[in-house]
């Protein structure tokens, strides 16, 4: 309640800021309106300015991928050294007030390229466009009286323009950012500051041709259409090559990625090749000793969770070793969620809260058991890793649009946000004694399923991970192994 009062607050100076401008504006143009003799050549003129300010507003000239320049500047300020004070002013309010309704209207329907602005910038805008208009050519025919074009004059006039319509955005971007209006002013100036010159030499010259003679600019029309289709037809060229590096530098990341997995895999299949026969000696012995053990007993218990141990080992030393012949089965998220808590819960001797929010009906998904379930207990192994005795771990398991979402989150130490960018690097770890693999592995495996796997932190908060799989169609049958095809193609 407190922040909304605050941003209220904050935003009383800017609208009562918005308000003066409009106000005072809107005062203005009424005065040199009501000063201007409207002769049938300064209504044609003042209509003709109109038009191409209008036309300016609904077509921004595009200079670079997703950025566009608004060239009305140009014209507005032919409008300042040709018309009188009221007609100038009218052309530009009348002008941009057109093309943004232009713009609201049909903007989307006819795939117009101006900028859409929010109705309640309109006020200011158009105060701000009469004020630095108006007072703009005010000052020009005072020290012209009527000589003409070519006159010093040209440069106080540009200066009184420039620097009342970059003053006042200065103060509304201030007052709704927070930041000095100086600081904002010589921002504003440093980054565009060259452009608006050459918009206001592009006027200067749009008004001597049209001085010369008025049908110059329609022949002005032509070399300023061929600009603005070249740069439309750059601009869509750089944005192609933007996409297309964007997507050289996501392959090069997905090698990277890949070769470091085919290394790992090596080594991990090289690995569980070696494992098998001790794996199988050091099974066979502890079931040999578990006939021995009286049913129930301390030692019995132990011996069994050791068994479980073993015989996990065991599964997924088969799977590395052939999980190119491994079968699509249908899994319930439920089953392997518990299963995969209770397998992190074997390396972890926490007092550890947990919540499950299951709901009911199906939630199947298609995949390798014994893959699904180590990336969720990889995943469970970081979350009590994370929080403190006591601590919480909340499950929740929900279908969305085709999809089998799971939420695990907890309350524990959280990621800071400058490692955020590195969890699913191999071999990087937040953790002291981490070795870097386990969500690396755990979105490998998840991508293998053709799923999407989000982390989400917030350091001295907690950590929350979504996992999101397909969802097998709650119509569809449900065999004991749905496809033969390999996990290698599939996951592809």
């Amino acid at each position: 309640m407190r922040e909304n009062e605050a941003t209220s607050d904050l935003r009383k100076p800017l609208w009562a800021f918005v308000a003066l401008i409009a106000t005072v504006g809107m005062g203005s143009l009424a005065y040199w309106v009501n000063g201007v003799e409207w002769a049938p050549s300064v209504v044609a003129e003042m209509c003709l300015f109109l038009l191409l300010i209008a036309v300016a507003g609904v077509f921004p000239l595009p200079v670079a991928p997703g950025v566009k320049a608004d060239v009305a500047t140009a014209v507005l300020f032919g409008a300042v050294l040709l018309l009188e004070p009221g007609a100038a002013a009218l052309a530009a309010v009348a002008g941009k007030l057109t093309s943004y309704l232009v713009i609201q209207l049909w903007g989307e329907r006819l795939r117009l390229p101006g900028y859409k602005y929010p109705f309640r910038k309109y006020p200011f805008n158009l105060g701000e466009a009469a004020l630095s208009v108006g007072l703009a050519s005010a000052l020009f025919h005072a020290l012209t009286n009527g000589d003409g074009v070519l006159t010093p004059a040209v440069v106080p006039a540009a200066a009184s323009m420039y620097l009342i319509n970059t003053a006042l955005v200065s103060v509304v971007v201030s007052l709704e950012m927070g930041l000095s209006p100086l600081r904002v002013w010589l921002m504003g100036t440093k980054e565009n500051g060259l452009a608006e010159l050459s918009l206001f030499a592009f006027g200067f010259l749009g008004a001597i041709a049209y001085r010369a003679s008025p049908w110059t600019i329609l022949a002005l029309f032509i070399p300023v259409a061929i600009i603005y289709i070249a740069f439309t037809l750059l601009s869509r060229a750089n944005t192609r090559l933007e996409e297309a590096l964007d997507r050289l530098e996501a392959l090069q990341g997905r090698i990277v990625s890949t070769s470091k997995l085919a290394s790992i895999g090596a080594i991990s299949l090289d690995l569980a090749h070696q494992i098998k026969n001790p794996l199988a000696i050091l099974l066979g012995r502890l079931e040999g000793l578990q006939d021995r053990l009286q049913e129930g007993s301390r030692e019995r218990r132990h011996l069994d969770i050791a068994l479980r141990a073993g015989w996990r080992i065991q599964e997924l030393t088969e799977t590395f070793s052939s999980i190119g012949q491994q079968k699509w089965v249908n899994l319930d998220i439920r089953e392997l969620l518990d299963e995969a808590f209770g397998m992190a819960g074997l390396r972890n001797r926490k007092m550890i809260e947990t919540r499950r929010d299951y709901p009911e009906g199906p939630l199947e998904v298609t995949g390798n058991p014994v893959l699904i379930r180590e990336a969720l207990s990889n995943i469970f192994s970081n979350s009590m890793d994370a929080v403190a005795d006591g601590g919480l771990i909340v499950i929740g398991v929900s279908r969305v649009d085709g999809t089998i979402s799971t939420r695990i989150s907890d309350n524990g130490v959280g990621i800071p946000s400058e490692k955020m960018g590195h969890l699913f690097e191999p071999f990087y770890s937040t953790k002291p004694n981490g070795h870097g693999l386990g969500l690396f592995a755990a979105r490998h495996i998840v991508e293998m399923h053709q799923g999407t796997i989000e982390v989400q932190s917030v350091e001295g908060q907690g950590t929350s991970v979504t996992i999101s799989l397909p969802a097998v169609p709650p119509s569809s049958e449900t065999p004991e192994e749905s496809s033969d095809t390999p996990l290698s193609v599939q996951s592809q």
